[in-house]
């Protein structure tokens, strides 16, 4: 016979497991709340009560499960964190709870037939089923959520999700108050089949949920970056417009001054050749003859010091990559070379384009004072990836000897020259 004080010590462990395998599963959930140490004690010690005293109190496994989930669920939501799918992830686990409990009692039943064991050693079997059971099925859900963490967003919507385990918990409780009879005539390894085909459920959902997560996420990301690039090429265009009008006038200027010149009238003067200074600086340079990267590239350059750009692509041909990617390439990449060079005057740049073979080749090379911007290499570079992809490109970087640079790499296949033009032009 076993004595009393091992099923108190028994009992006992059965609400450490209980408790220790809820806290562990909030805390595998990203904190976002600081709150003081003692008042997450007292919590889980409220918890623990409650979680021996309601059993006993009601006997009804409606109204357990009800009650200690809200509880459990507000312990997270008012000490741990704000997000919502916190709430999902613990209203799965005490939907793991109750089903490992009922898998524990059904599989204590067919020991007990077996082995033919007394009241108080059916007590301590319960027990330690019930435990080992909720332990494993914890440790899965505990390494599922600290791989697979679903971040809550504006696309993801909790409220057909957690539905999955709140129904989950009604079929186990239906199912074991409507068959009874069923598992007295057939045996009681229905429910653990049953009991684990729902837990199997659950965690699957958790796994299929993390990757609707992160594409719903990756089609906003691709939506913001073909905003990002319109808004650019527009920005370029209506750039180009106002360079045409600034030529006209210019040429227009460059007419009157000519004649005021003929006419003697500002004779030994710098004063005019101050202005032809100034025309010059309004003009553009024309570092290509890709219409709308000449653009680019005059906009860009600008904020590097004098003579401190080199820019040789006039041997290459780009006209196979549409105006909204030469946009998002170029202009990404000297966004990135200006902001890892934060002084203006010592601000450098060097970009050389060349046919090799089959290939086209881009290598744009910045300084960058080791100090660099934590995020130097992603600001822009994943709309740049994608960009040159499109186009069976490839790019790399490099960075040695305080140096930064970007290679681009274009097969000049026919296919490619026809491909994306058509697909991608604006």
């Amino acid at each position: 016979m076993i004595p009393k004080i091992i099923i108190v010590i028994f009992s006992l462990v059965d609400i450490l497991v209980i408790v220790g395998c809820s806290v562990s599963i909030v805390h595998a959930i990203p904190q976002e709340k600081e709150t003081q140490r003692w008042k997450r004690i007292a919590a889980w010690c409220l918890y623990a009560v409650l979680a021996a005293a309601i059993p006993n109190l009601f006997r009804n496994d409606i109204i357990t499960t009800v009650v200690l989930t809200g509880i459990y669920v507000a312990i997270g939501r008012l000490f741990y964190y704000k997000n919502k799918m916190g709430m999902l992830y613990q209203t799965i686990f005490w939907m793991l709870l109750m089903t490992t409990q009922y898998m524990g009692a059904y599989t204590t039943f067919i020991v007990v037939e077996k082995f033919q064991l007394e009241m108080a050693s059916i007590t301590v079997a319960l027990i330690a089923i019930r435990s080992i059971l909720l332990m494993a099925a914890t440790f899965v859900m505990k390494t599922l959520l600290q791989k697979r963490f679903v971040k809550e967003g504006r696309h993801l919507k909790i409220r057909g999700m957690i539905l999955i385990p709140i129904f989950s918990m009604v079929l186990m409780l239906l199912y074991v108050v409507s068959s009874e009879v069923f598992l007295v005539r057939y045996g009681y390894g229905w429910i653990f089949l049953f009991g684990s085909l729902l837990i199997v459920i659950n965690v699957y959902c958790l796994h299929f949920w993390y990757d609707v997560a992160k594409n719903r996420e990756l089609k906003y990301q691709l939506n913001l970056m073909q905003q990002q690039s319109t808004l650019t090429l527009q920005y370029y265009e209506d750039l180009e417009d106002n360079y045409a009008r600034s030529r006209k006038i210019i040429h227009d200027i460059r007419n009157h001054l000519a004649v005021i010149e003929q006419a003697g009238k500002m004779e030994q003067s710098s004063y005019l050749d101050d202005l032809h200074t100034m025309l010059n600086s309004l003009g553009m340079k024309f570092y290509t003859d890709t219409r709308i990267l000449n653009i680019v590239l005059n906009d860009k350059l600008k904020e590097f010091g004098n003579g401190k750009a080199e820019c040789r692509l006039g041997g290459i041909s780009l006209e196979f990559i549409s105006d909204i990617d030469l946009t998002t390439i170029f202009a990404n990449l000297l966004d990135n070379a200006i902001e890892a060079q934060p002084d203006a005057e010592t601000r450098s740049i060097r970009i050389l384009g060349e046919q090799i073979h089959d290939f086209t080749v881009i290598k744009l090379t910045n300084p960058y004072d080791g100090a660099r911007k934590q995020d130097h290499e992603g600001l822009g570079l994943r709309n740049v990836q994608s960009a040159v992809e499109k186009y069976q490109g490839e790019m790399q970087i490099e960075q040695e000897n305080r140096s930064f640079s970007v290679t681009l790499v274009f097969p000049n296949s026919m296919e490619n020259k026809k491909n994306e033009r058509g697909g991608h032009e604006t």
